[in-house]
């Protein structure tokens, strides 16, 4: 036997559950921020960027997110290959096995391209270290990719094709000197509190939940597993009301293009806590053009 509400009746239902997912949220939101931080480490629009989409539909009484903006130094040497940006060179077949992933059964499989391009994400914990060696290492190929250009095009000067490559060579180093995000992702594992003890330092390293999954790389005559980063699970942090004018600036001001090498305009102060999500403890205009940290 059916039983048909009335209008009133599922009004109320959708009330006492929108109620109920409400109070399942403030509750999770209070229980993360309780207790001692996991993390609190400053942050600056190179590393917390607003969403393109927000400078295209900006209302003044809209929400307002900023999208956390990680890197990964992969084997490419060049650092032009966007699946090392994903792929970082830490993460091999050992790793995987680490965390989980049984690769020995489908290793010598035919059909092994298919499977690990189809493989399903799992979650796992990430740790991202700003300022730190892999963003210098990153930075240091650039400059040896830029010397090696501008040596070829001193040496053959009239050569356009030369001159192209030394001006995005240039382009390159400014942007990873400038504008680029210095957070990179290093290590990742099943258990947070061991994470925590090998990267001690609060300030500097973030430890958050991510999905990762399989993936395979070269080809017939020298074919690899290795380990690939989907995603943070938690990518763009809410903005709170009280720190909206600062941004409001910046939205009038525009989204830099990308030929432009200007030093960020915001910096954020961004905790974690105990469930390891983050959220804005305070923001400051950076009025000093001259500062790049």
């Amino acid at each position: 036997m059916k039983i048909l509400l009335s209008s009133r009746g599922l009004f109320a239902l959708g009330f006492v559950i929108l109620v109920s997912t409400n109070i399942v949220v403030l509750f999770g939101v209070a229980s993360n921020r309780s207790g001692n931080h996991d993390a609190q480490i400053i942050l600056t629009e190179r590393e917390l960027q607003l969403p393109y989409q927000t400078y295209q539909i900006h209302k003044e009484n809209s929400g307002l997110s900023l999208r956390l903006d990680w890197r990964a130094l992969g084997r490419d040497e060049n650092n032009i290959n966007y699946m090392d940006r994903r792929s970082p060179a830490w993460f091999n077949a050992e790793k995987l096995e680490e965390l989980g992933f049984n690769i020995n059964d489908n290793l010598n499989s035919k059909d092994n391209k298919t499977f690990y391009r189809q493989s399903i994400p799992k979650e796992v914990f990430i740790v991202l270290e700003n300022d730190g060696e892999p963003y210098r290492a990153a930075v240091k190929r650039a400059e040896v990719a830029f010397e090696k250009e501008d040596g070829l095009l001193k040496a053959n000067p009239e050569d356009k094709m030369l001159r192209g490559n030394f001006e995005r060579a240039e382009k390159k180093l400014k942007h990873m000197r400038i504008t680029e995000s210095r957070l990179y992702a290093i290590d990742a594992g099943l258990d947070p509190k061991k994470l925590r003890k090998k990267y001690g330092d609060q300030t500097r390293f973030i430890i958050a939940k991510g999905l990762v999954k399989s993936t395979y790389r070269g080809d017939n005559k020298g074919k690899e597993v290795a380990g690939y980063i989907t995603k943070l699970s938690i990518e763009n942090i809410h903005v709170p009301l009280n720190y909206r004018k600062i941004f409001d600036v910046v939205l009038a001001q525009g989204k830099l293009k990308h030929n432009e090498f200007a030093p960020p305009r915001y910096k954020v102060e961004l905790a974690y806590g105990s469930r390891l999500e983050p959220w804005i403890m305070s923001v400051e205009s950076m009025d000093d053009k001259s500062d790049n940290k």
